[in-house]
């Protein structure tokens, strides 16, 4: 069986979007595996790579649907399988890799806050010190 890209959703309504035009566009196989409608992820042994998009769950959430979620990702991991993660998609990678996720004390959807303004991100001296972030 060929390998295809897999792509996760966390919630009906948010697509790939774009990233799904592209994969049209040049004829890459990919699957996509809704787990708001129950749909099953069980495995990532045919995943090509492996893209995880947004939701309103936390990763930090104590339910069965982000336990497994979060074991596949963390067997994505093991199995060196490229990985993109969007909103939940990164805080999901963050967690399965053994990283903190903190509740962001702004409300956040999209790239601009309530006042309009773009949001930044800022390195820490951590995040300053490590070589593979400055790369």
């Amino acid at each position: 069986m060929r390998k295809s890209i897999c792509i996760v959703k966390n919630i009906t309504r948010e697509g790939p979007g774009l990233l799904e035009d592209l994969l049209k566009e040049y004829g890459i196989k990919y699957s996509i595996i809704d787990l708001n409608q129950g749909q099953n992820f069980s495995s990532v042994e045919n995943c090509a790579a492996l893209v995880v998009l947004g939701g309103p769950d936390s990763a930090n959430d104590e339910n069965e649907k982000m336990h497994n979620e979060l074991g596949r990702i963390k067997e994505s991991i093991a199995a060196k399988i490229p990985y993109l993660g969007i909103c939940l998609g990164l805080q999901t990678l963050v967690k399965a890799s053994g990283g903190k996720v903190v509740r962001n004390p702004v409300q956040e959807i999209g790239f601009r806050d309530l006042e309009n303004n773009p949001f930044t991100v800022d390195l820490t001296e951590e995040g300053k010190r490590d070589k593979e972030t400055l790369h």
